[in-house]
């Protein structure tokens, strides 16, 4: 059974979360503090008894129909297992869409291979559906838990380690000042962000002045640092700065271009590293990035008294569509093409169906149908939606499609896709995902 933790289990949840994930006790606190209670808590419990007021008004009215009887006074049962939903505002094609970052998923040692995950993230999957979100996402500890759930990866992140083994020369001139802690003007550093994000990525969370403030605490309860940096009084762009093991690690680093476009992303590495090692001497760091700063990373080697490793790419964030027709506003193609397409999904029995979907380079619109004209006219009819059987039954037959390898198409790169992904599609469908223009690159940097 799935409730939602309304605070009365605040003490079993962090028991819960220090058993499974072994956070130093401060960052716990944080975010049992700072963000515990403005998250939602899903809790899998051995049984239903005793949960009453708000804890049974969020039940799902599937869960309480499929008891036959109104729930019990007393309380009783074990939870079993957990899930947090996050609430942040994302920024898709600068479109805002609100989604949920999952995280803090677990489950207890002696329920294990009960199926006590399963039950968690298809609750998750139809509540967040039926609130009118597009998607969720989040950052696994292990891909395969969450592969078989539809959940594909959609973001990577760029990882090199720099040893300083002599003195690094200074740039003959230093372009940026660095500063500790936040933005002097909150406010404007957030639009010059979210202006130059949007430029440069299809998907990116949106940082609000509360999201900066949130950040630094939590920087702060892991022992690191959060620095802004500007360029001649403006901000330019922040990052964060923390020891880990035998490196410093920095971090969530965010470059915001002159207001004419001009950038010079390599000076900023540099100098962010000069800074640094002014402050800490550490010797070796480990800078981790977006996908976007390929090219201003240096090939492996020795460079005048630093050395150079080579650059890892890793795998963060898997994406996981909830509703195809809502996504479908943000999406668009290199060329017009239209088909109808049958997707397969075996967690949300609503998403499952055939679609009409039309693409092009100005915008997209998946719209579901039925193979039964009357009965798409009787539903247009219904809901008020335009008759689009007509349209549906001369469309070519694309075939069909997982939602899994629908959400590898929409949210990967094109030049990562394989023969595999195309199982099922028609001709005609295949024209159409080659065509369509995925939701890359990507910046999701938070940690919870």
């Amino acid at each position: 059974m799935i409730i939602r933790e309304n605070g009365r289990y605040r003490e079993e949840v962090y028991a819960m979360w220090q058993r499974n994930f072994h956070d130093p006790v401060p960052y716990a606190d944080f975010y049992f503090t700072e963000v515990y209670g403005k998250n939602e808590v899903l809790l899998n419990v051995t049984d239903t008894a005793g949960i009453k007021g708000s804890a049974a008004s969020e039940m799902p009215a599937l869960h309480a129909a499929a008891m036959g009887e109104e729930l019990p006074d007393e309380a009783s049962g074990d939870i079993r297992g957990m899930l947090h939903l996050n609430p942040y505002e994302l920024l898709v094609r600068g479109k805002c869409v609100d989604a949920n970052y999952i995280v803090g998923v677990a489950t207890d040692e002696e329920f294990r291979r009960q199926g006590v995950m399963r039950e968690l993230l298809t609750d998750t999957f139809a509540r967040l559906r039926n609130r009118g979100e597009m998607l969720t996402y989040l950052m696994p500890a292990d891909e395969n838990y969450y592969l078989p759930f539809d959940f594909r990866f959609g973001l990577s992140q760029l990882e090199q380690e720099i040893e300083c083994f002599g003195q690094a020369p200074a740039p003959e001139k230093e372009v940026f000042r660095f500063a500790a802690g936040l933005p002097e003007n909150l406010e404007a550093a957030c639009q010059a962000e979210n202006a130059a994000k949007t430029r440069r990525f299809a998907v990116t969370t949106k940082i609000t002045p509360d999201y900066l403030r949130r950040m630094e605490k939590e920087v702060k309860s892991d022992f690191g640092r959060l620095v802004t940096v500007y360029r001649d009084g403006v901000y330019a762009g922040r990052f964060v700065m923390g020891a880990e093991n035998d490196c410093m690690v920095i971090s969530q680093i965010v470059f915001v271009e002159n207001a004419d476009g001009t950038a010079d992303r390599r000076a900023f590495l540099h100098e962010a590293l000069q800074y640094c090692e002014r402050e800490y001497h550490y010797g070796r760091y480990q800078i981790v990035l977006d996908e976007t700063w390929q090219d201003e990373l240096l090939a492996p080697g020795n460079y005048h008294g630093v050395r150079v490793l080579p650059v890892r790419r890793k795998k963060i964030i898997m994406f996981r569509i909830l509703n195809l027709e809502t996504l479908g506003a943000v999406l668009c193609g290199d060329k017009e093409a239209v088909c109808r397409i049958h997707v397969k999904d075996a967690y949300l029995p609503e998403q499952e169906g055939s679609y009409l979907w039309n693409i092009g380079k100005e915008g997209s619109v998946i719209r579901k149908i039925t193979d039964d004209a009357q009965q798409q006219r009787e539903a247009s009819e219904k809901s008020g939606e335009p008759d689009t059987a007509g349209e549906s039954q001369q469309a070519p037959d694309g075939g069909s499609i997982s939602i899994a390898a629908l959400t590898s198409f929409i949210f990967g790169k094109k030049e990562d896709r394989t023969e595999e992904m195309y199982e099922g599609l028609t001709d005609a469908g295949r024209v159409l995902l080659d065509a369509l223009q995925p939701l890359s690159p990507g910046c999701i940097q938070e940690i919870v």
